[in-house]
């Protein structure tokens, strides 16, 4: 095998529990297995990449073939070992993900958190692929994969920390959809390294994310991501046990950072953790059938007990040209059946909705019906968030605002209530009355409990604003504002 093989690999699902060895021991972790699909059964090659750190958390260095073990389907025998290389010394690179914290928690630190940042891109190697995430109000990709590390981290210095939420579990799915969207390829065109890892900085706070942790874990662990994570907070430190489970039980590792300068120590210790990491060559004796098959990777010495992991590997299926007709045969087959099914069993019109005003049928997509479009006096068009570019009629005698799904206008915006505030309507007047939210109703920048509104007003709710459009002279405008 070449230095620097060329050969094109074709990706295995691997499914690897997470071990669970106490963090003061030495560890074995596998991240990935792919293998090359041959021509014939039993002639596949095998490649793992495997992390193997000591007691002290460090990477264990200078390993050999001698020291490790493959064992498959069962095997007591290990199967030969072709080749054992570091990630650093293959010169192959890794793809990584940056997820910043850019919430106005880590302002005070936002200068030297971007140098860091910087500096840890600029030093990467050259045949690594790097993307960058932000989150605050809301997760955003600053820079897509790219092999050009000066242009991301470019970008990664233009960040700023003035966010006024901290959805870090909306950062962290952003980050695995960027492998999941493109799978093994880069933005700019080429094939990503196949180690992945992510990187996230943060406090390890959540203020309302859309996507929950134990999702980001599953998907994190199904696509084989290990999330490392670097935790320092300005603020209490409670936070930071949640972001080291996260690093934890998706196979990554965790640096706390009580001051600014232990981020860029924590940022060095995890790259080196990736480019420290093993890459294992084997020829597999495994069969090309498209089954499950255990496999152990295993670090033994005379010195004492072993590391082991266990993994179970589907292998791609061998197709000779009997399996080929067969298929074929059966892809026919399943065409007439499905056409016979569908023939026989007329696919089902969408269930009708119905307006929330009359409660008579009106179109999926609307919320109203014409009717009631059109004999709206009055409207809120949302100018800004989730909803953004929405126009919602105010009809009927009351319409409530709130995040929770039984409102007449329902907000996805984390800092809104369930039940936030109410539209009063009679006849022309429309009154906005804050119904004890947590954060407040805002017309036109002022707090206020409750005011009749004018034609233009603009109402803030939470991260939301809407903006009210009468067609008629607004009553009240003799109330006073409060």
């Amino acid at each position: 095998m070449n230095r620097h093989p060329k050969a094109s690999w074709a990706a295995l699902a691997v499914t690897l529990l997470p071990l669970a060895l106490p963090a003061a021991g030495p560890q074995l972790a596998v991240q990935q297995v792919q293998m090359e699909k041959g021509t014939w059964p039993r002639s596949m090659r095998a490649r793992a990449w495997v992390n193997v750190v000591g007691a002290s958390g460090s990477p264990i260095q200078g390993l050999g073939p001698d020291i490790f073990r493959v064992y498959e389907g069962g095997n007591s025998s290990s199967s030969k070992i072709t080749k054992v290389e570091t990630l650093e010394s293959l010169g192959t690179g890794a793809s990584i993900v940056l997820v910043i914290q850019a919430s106005g928690a880590m302002e005070p630190i936002c200068e030297e958190l971007k140098k860091s940042a910087s500096a840890f891109v600029n030093g990467l190697g050259e045949k690594d692929h790097v993307a960058a995430v932000d989150y605050a109000e809301s997760a955003e990709t600053i820079a897509p994969f790219s092999a050009e590390k000066g242009e991301v981290a470019g970008k990664v210095g233009k960040m700023t920390c003035t966010g006024k939420s901290f959805l870090l579990y909306d950062g962290l799915a952003q980050a695995v959809s960027l492998f999941a969207g493109n799978p093994g390829k880069g933005q700019q065109g080429g094939a990503l390294p196949a180690p992945k890892a992510i990187i996230v900085i943060a406090d390890g706070r959540d203020n309302g994310s859309a996507t929950d942790v134990e999702k980001v874990v599953s998907d994190a662990n199904k696509r084989r991501i290990p999330i490392h994570a670097v935790g320092h907070s300005e603020l209490d430190q409670d936070s930071l046990a949640g972001l080291e489970q996260i690093a934890r039980r998706t196979g990554g590792t965790y640096r706390a950072a009580p001051t600014v300068e232990d981020i860029n120590k924590g940022l060095t210790v995890i790259k080196d953790y990736i480019n420290k990491a093993y890459v294992l060559d084997w020829k597999t004796e495994l069969d090309h059938d498209g089954k499950e098959h255990k496999v152990e990777v295993a670090m033994e010495s005379d010195s004492g007990p072993g590391l082991k992991g266990s993994l179970m590997v589907r292998t791609p299926d061998y197709l000779d040209w009997m399996r080929l007709v067969a298929w074929v045969v059966g892809i026919l087959l399943l065409v007439i059946v499905g056409g016979a099914i569908y023939v026989l069993t007329r696919p089902k019109p969408p269930p009708q909705r119905f307006c929330f005003v009359c409660k008579r049928a009106q179109m999926p997509e609307w919320d109203v019906c014409l009717f009631c479009l059109k004999s709206a006096k009055a409207r809120l068009l949302v100018q800004k968030g989730m909803n953004k570019g929405k126009t919602y009629p105010l009809v009927g005698k009351v319409v409530s605002l709130g995040s929770g799904p039984e409102n007449n206008i329902r907000i996805l915006d984390g800092a809104v209530s369930g039940k936030h505030a109410g539209v009063s309507i009679d006849d022309n007047k429309f009154e906005i009355v804050d119904l004890g939210s947590k954060n407040g109703v805002l017309v036109n920048g002022k707090r206020t409990p409750r005011r009749f509104l004018r034609n233009g007003d603009v109402i803030t709710l939470g991260m939301t604003e809407l903006k009210f459009e009468s067609t008629v002279a607004a009553g009240g405008d003799e109330e006073a504002d409060d």
